[in-house]
């Protein structure tokens, strides 16, 4: 028996082992729901099929930083640590943890509770970040040019892809009702043929 096998992280998320050696900062395609154990799923740009799925604390600082609304998240950006401190069942396992967002007014602080009648101070940093994802949106004004790039990109674009382009086209579009029609209508074929290629 080749126990190797047995000690190789899980492929289908973002692991401790990722983050160990160095932060990686990513804009955030799409957040999706998951199981009970790990409710939330953000899909992070270059980490595809390798979504982060945040403790319970994080995501109480997800919730103060960005709000309640995860899809309001999509298009900004996080930086993650591998914090080696962190404990499962009383022992040292590491875990990832939040150092840095983006789309905050400021840093902040808030204390949390890491284990039972023990509380921790969680220090945020304001991310300031250029991303590839912002560099790619429209600059233009045009509405037609902006529903003509959403288009081209929705032909090749995955599901998660999808999603960010459609939440910054449609941002773009927010004055212009008739473009904005025909963008949910792109959108919505695009989706079906996707989400029917998955269910296959």
């Amino acid at each position: 028996m080749d126990v190797s096998q047995t000690i190789i992280p899980k492929s289908d998320q973002l692991n401790f082992e990722d983050v160990q050696s160095r932060s990686i900062t990513a804009v955030v395609l799409a957040v999706r729901r998951g199981n009970n154990e790990q409710p939330v799923h953000i899909h992070l740009e270059g980490y595809d099929g390798k979504p982060y799925k945040p403790s319970k604390t994080m995501r109480k600082i997800l919730v103060e930083g960005w709000g309640c609304d995860g899809h309001s998240w999509v298009g900004r950006s996080l930086t993650l640590y591998g914090d080696p401190s962190v404990k499962f069942g009383g022992v040292a396992v590491g875990g990832i943890k939040i150092k840095a967002m983006s789309h905050i007014d400021a840093a902040f602080s808030l204390m949390l509770a890491t284990a039972k009648g023990r509380r921790s101070e969680f220090h945020i940093e304001k991310l300031e970040v250029q991303t590839k994802a912002a560099s790619q949106q429209p600059k233009i004004t045009d509405p037609q040019a902006i529903l003509t790039w959403f288009s081209d990109n929705a032909i090749k674009a995955d599901l998660a892809s999808l999603e960010a382009a459609y939440s910054r086209a449609k941002a773009a579009l927010a004055a212009h009702p008739e473009h904005e029609k025909k963008l949910n209508e792109v959108y919505g074929i695009r989706k079906k043929e996707l989400e029917g290629n998955v269910q296959a």
